[in-house]
């Protein structure tokens, strides 16, 4: 069974790279991967032929490393001679990141064949690999196995209808308990992993926290925001969609004496002048030369955690797509965080809705509501405020937990 699960995992590997190649015609981000992947195997050699038993961290996107990064900069810290390595799969984080300077290297990671891994494991020969969150390569992660490379998970999440916990799946799971070490957020991932007989559980938290409150200390808010922002109330619309503008558009009409700073996901040119015409409510770019009105769109990216500083309250878009974006970098600021319905997936979110630290909003009325009832009552608002400042204080501290386990290895 298991020799017809990797026949049919490669496959669709396979039919994936296919995809790619075509797809790379139409898709500017298709294309970016599959340029971006045609340069991995130089970079490899060029970093094989310097380093050795480099410490390998693999992300998905800009969001996983986020989560990875606080890692990353520990293990430096206490181990500089260790080189690291770091992959990404989306082009996303990679575009971003890839001038990074805290690690040795920055690759994306080939496609998942198993051709590509053994010349991959031969290049590189690390002496662990760690996957952040959700990364899980089926054929990378047998052949790190079949050469005793130590492989760790870190913040890792879990749901008891994950498919790879399903019966058919059970040669994938079987991968899973080999790892060295699974350090999972929530103690409810914990417990579903050892219902499924894997014992080699720790459960430390999300190093994301450790993240925001590192960078809640650093940033450098620019003079023209503090002018603009002046006393008024603000409120953060951060890497919203489209899907969210209706309510964006009920909030400016409720609270047209609010500074409202709308910071879309996506902030290509095209899509910033589609949100202008949407939103149909006099604004300001970022980088105009003079902002004359209270609407204000951030058109670059690299801004939008640091502004949360400056408000009070924020609403975090992608709730009315296939999920929210990062609550925890206004939360951090003891800010209230409103956010769509799709969010379950989220575990911050669901702990900050069911503590009233954070809020669902179905519609634009839902919001207006909810500010509302928060400007009317003071004691209300420094409520949330304070808990939220526990909550960070409470669950800091993942980073270190983990790296104190990887010193005996490193």
């Amino acid at each position: 069974m298991a020799y017809l699960l990797f026949i049919l995992y490669t496959f669709g590997i396979w039919i994936g790279d296919v995809f790619i190649f075509f797809g790379k015609l139409f898709s500017p981000k298709l294309d970016a991967l599959y340029r971006g992947r045609l340069g991995t195997w130089k970079q490899i050699e060029n970093f094989s032929a310097e380093y050795k038993n480099a410490c390998w961290v693999h992300c998905a996107s800009l969001g996983e490393f986020e989560q990875g990064r606080p890692l990353i900069e520990k293990i430096k810290l206490y181990h500089p001679d260790v080189p690291v390595l770091l992959s990404f799969y989306s082009p996303s984080g990679y575009t971003i990141m890839k001038d990074y300077d805290k690690v040795e290297k920055i690759i994306y990671l080939p496609s998942d064949l198993p051709r590509h891994n053994k010349k991959l494991i031969s290049m590189i020969q690390p002496s662990m690999v760690i996957f952040v969150k959700y990364e899980f390569w089926w054929n990378l992660i047998d052949e790190l196995l079949k050469q005793n490379i130590k492989i760790y998970l870190i913040s890792g999440v879990f749901r008891g209808d994950d498919y790879f916990l399903k019966s058919f799946f059970k040669p994938f799971l079987a991968l899973l308990g080999q790892y060295q070490k699974i350090f999972v957020q929530d103690e409810l991932s914990a417990e579903i992993l050892k219902n499924h007989g894997l014992n080699n559980i720790s459960c430390v938290g999300d190093t994301r926290i450790d993240r925001v409150i590192q960078r809640s200390k650093s940033y450098n808010i620019p003079e023209n925001i503090h002018e603009y922002c002046g006393d008024l109330t603000v409120i953060i619309y951060g890497s919203v969609w489209l899907s969210d503008v209706p309510i964006i558009k009920s909030a400016i009409a409720a609270f047209p004496h609010f500074r409202h700073i709308i910071a879309p996901h996506d902030v290509s040119l095209s899509n910033i002048l589609t949100f202008v015409k949407a939103v149909d409510s006099p604004s300001d770019l970022y980088s105009d030369d003079k902002w004359t009105h209270p609407i204000l769109f951030i058109d670059n990216i690299g801004m939008l955690s640091g502004l949360y500083k400056n408000a009070k309250y924020a609403y975090v878009g992608g709730g009315f797509q296939k999920g929210i974006h990062n609550i925890l970098e206004p939360a951090v600021f003891g800010i209230p965080v409103f956010f769509g319905p799709n969010f379950k997936k989220f575990n911050e979110a669901v702990m900050f809705q069911n503590h009233k630290l954070g809020f669902s909003v179905l519609n634009g009325q839902d919001l207006v509501d909810s500010i509302s009832s928060f400007e009317k009552d003071s004691t209300k608002y420094l409520t949330v405020h304070h808990k939220l400042q526990e909550f960070f204080i409470t669950n800091k501290g993942a980073t270190e937990k983990i790296a104190s386990e990887l010193d005996a290895v490193l």
